[in-house]
């Protein structure tokens, strides 16, 4: 197996919870989500620097997702219609970043590699912000 050739999915530990503790719409992104190991080799293609850990970039996400929520509702109704409407452009934007991944190879060009680079940072962040929503939502009033 080269440097290049892709991993099965079922040979790629993932160290978030499985599938079936997110919304089954979400759990699909993670299940499509690049690898570290197929970002890592986008990178060297792309020439650009390492992307942080996976739990570093769902780190950043939460907290980005957590300061940029504005106060909230005190009805869970409300809170949840704008909890939603502020994920989703994240969510949107995560699946769109898959939809345009092309499929790693070793001669692609760098733009090519750069977008699996992003969907890989995308999707990650995407995790934090649901994290962050979820806690917000189940917050007390």
């Amino acid at each position: 197996m080269g440097p290049f050739s892709p991993l099965p999915l079922s040979a790629l530990s993932r160290p978030y919870p499985t599938a079936g503790a997110y919304h089954p719409a979400f759990a699909r992104l993670l299940h499509a989500c690049p690898s570290r190991t197929h970002a890592l080799q986008a990178v060297r293609l792309a020439l650009l620097p390492p992307p942080e850990p996976e739990e570093q970039i769902v780190h950043n996400g939460h907290d980005l997702f957590l300061k940029l929520t504005p106060t909230l509702p005190a009805s869970h109704r409300d809170r949840g219609a704008l909890l939603e409407e502020a994920f989703r452009p994240l969510l949107l934007l995560a699946s769109d970043s898959l939809e345009a991944t092309p499929p790693l190879c070793a001669t692609m060009p760098p733009e090519a590699a750069e977008r699996i680079v992003r969907a890989y940072i995308s999707v990650h962040w995407a995790r934090g912000a649901q994290t962050a929503a979820m806690a917000l939502y189940n917050a007390p009033v």
